[in-house]
């Protein structure tokens, strides 16, 4: 720094020599400049490519995570993943479809989405919004609940108090059965399709899109159980075996004996047995909460009376679960042809090939209903 200031004065004088200064700071400027070019250069370009990256990575999705504002969107029953992603992007969920399905196709989770109302937010990535989907606590519950065992009437009774859609409405509903979408083999009763689950009820819940929630279940069910196949392969038609089922739904409470009360049933109707089952004459005389009939009772002469008319009755008795289905189509091996309950409590059923051995089974039920007031009760 010495020398540079010797350089700029006169070593015989010590004065500044001007045209030396200037020649610098003009070398100095021209450096500054040059500097200043290629700073604002430099800066000129990383804001073009800076925004044409931004410009990439919005014109197919939202960056911010945190979004704008709520929004509450209502996925249906059985979407897809193409349905989801234009239901999202007509809330302004996501700024385009594709995003959210390119997304979507690298996650296997996204077949875990349920239906049902989300709370989300506006504007934000296709992966946030797959992320808010599959985390449970962004979805509102609103739940309305059906049941196994019930008949219809009970169901549209508790659908009625659930949904605060009037009993009224769901009878005008079931009355458009085109509308409903059954399969074709479906009988000309009510009962028998309205499958017991818990659903999540719609935003705008009306009769037809809360009864669309279990009969979309029911034929689900039987698509996965390949119901039709089955049925044929045991020698019956598909509607048969699901009054069969609903007969298994009312009289069974253990899971380990629907298969062989399923047997019994078969094995009477290839005889050319009477069913004689209880719970299809509490059908026929309108009695719930019970399976239990007395003599009377099993002399009605409707025809959902199986101590009266052979064969199956001629429609379902109630809507039967998965289980209760399985089991009509996968009958226990055996040539039983009688079964009694021995302990309600436990639910222990006796399972006979003759009259004799029933009798004796029935006459242990007998002994347990007389054991004590509360089992009489039960018996009653």
């Amino acid at each position: 720094m010495a020398n540079l200031f010797r350089e700029l004065r006169d070593p015989e004088t010590g004065r500044w020599l001007p045209k030396e200064v200037w020649y610098r700071v003009r070398g100095a400027i021209a450096v500054f400049l040059s500097l200043a070019v290629l700073l604002g250069g430099g800066w000129f370009v990383y804001g073009k490519v800076h925004d044409a990256w931004l410009g990439y990575r919005t014109a197919e999705d939202y960056i911010d995570p945190a979004g704008v504002a709520d929004v509450v969107v209502e996925i249906p029953q059985g979407s897809s993943t193409k349905k989801i992603a234009d239901i999202l992007l007509a809330a302004d969920v996501i700024r385009t479809g594709k995003a959210f399905e390119r997304v979507a196709a690298s996650d296997p989770n996204v077949r875990k989405i349920q239906y049902g109302l989300y709370k989300l937010r506006t504007q934000i990535p296709a992966k946030t919004a797959l992320q808010m989907l599959l985390d449970p606590a962004n979805q509102i519950k609103n739940q309305f609940q059906i049941r196994e065992g019930l008949r219809l009437s009970e169901v549209l009774t508790s659908l009625a108090e659930s949904t605060r859609v009037s009993e009224r409405d769901f009878q005008a509903a079931l009355k458009n059965r085109a509308a409903l979408g059954l399969p074709s083999w479906i009988g000309k009763s009510n009962e028998g399709f309205i499958f017991p689950d818990t659903y999540n009820l719609p935003l705008k819940p009306t009769a037809g899109s809360i009864l669309k929630l279990p009969i979309t279940e029911f034929k689900k069910t039987v698509q996965d159980l390949g119901f039709e196949e089955r049925a044929a392969a045991l020698g019956y038609k598909p509607y048969q075996v699901l009054v069969m089922a609903s007969i298994i739904e009312r009289e069974v409470g253990r899971d380990e004996d629907r298969a062989k009360v399923a047997r019994v049933f078969y094995n009477r109707l290839e005889k050319g047995m009477l069913l004689q089952s209880d719970a299809t004459v509490a059908f026929a005389v309108n009695k719930t909460g019970t399976v239990w009939t007395t003599p009377k009772e099993r002399q009605s002469n409707s025809p959902y009376n199986t101590y009266k008319h052979k064969g199956l009755p001629p429609g379902p008795i109630t809507a039967p679960a998965r289980k209760a289905l399985e089991a009509a189509l996968s009958p226990a091996d055996g040539k039983w042809l009688y079964f009694v309950p021995i302990n309600l409590d436990t639910g222990e059923t006796v399972f006979s090939e003759t009259l004799a051995e029933h009798n004796a089974a029935t006459a242990k039920l007998q002994q347990w209903c007389l054991a004590s007031a509360e089992n009489r009760k039960k018996c009653s």
